[in-house]
């Protein structure tokens, strides 16, 4: 997370502070793609579309699969990694300020699977509960929550936010 300076109290950053998570810095794309792409939404607002974001921290992927029930909590915690990441991409794409989030409209979360496996909504919670305590006030996204036979550098998770921002 930035300075002190840019969280503002009861801005999202803080919400997540307050629970014990901050946002990491954005990392650079691994490819030849912008972290986020915006366009007009009306006068007063954008769409913004939140790029692929593994579940890294400090440039390492949390490596897994999902194969067994027993692998629910871990994948959980490495969702949450990578919805922290899809927020600091967003946070960059509203020029440092969350609050500027009118709404988090859609949420993808690919979930490195066997064939067997089947709990892809329960894993997928962990992002809706983070986006819980950051925009408390929105109803949650629309998502999806699949399954895939691979995802970069094995990582366990990848996730995906389009939201609506208000200009600012």
């Amino acid at each position: 997370m930035s300075g002190p300076a840019s969280v503002r109290p009861e801005s999202p950053e803080s919400r997540l502070a307050a629970v014990g998570l901050a946002l990491p810095p954005v990392s650079a794309p691994r490819g030849h793609y912008a972290p986020f792409c915006a366009i007009p939404a009306g006068a007063d607002a954008q769409w913004v579309s939140i790029s692929g974001q593994v579940c890294r921290r400090d440039g390492v992927a949390m490596a897994g699969e999902c194969r067994t029930d027993d692998d629910v909590p871990a994948a959980r915690q490495a969702v949450e990694v990578a919805v922290l990441n899809a927020l600091a991409a967003l946070r960059q794409a509203c020029d440092g300020d969350l609050s500027r989030v009118i709404q988090v409209v859609r949420l993808r979360g690919f979930i490195r699977a066997a064939p067997s496996f089947t709990r892809h909504p329960a894993v997928l919670d962990a992002a809706s509960a983070v986006l819980r305590v950051a925009f408390p006030h929105q109803p949650l996204p629309a998502r999806s929550a699949l399954g895939v036979a691979s995802l970069p550098d094995c990582a366990w998770t990848e996730i995906e936010i389009d939201a609506l921002v208000a200009r600012a």
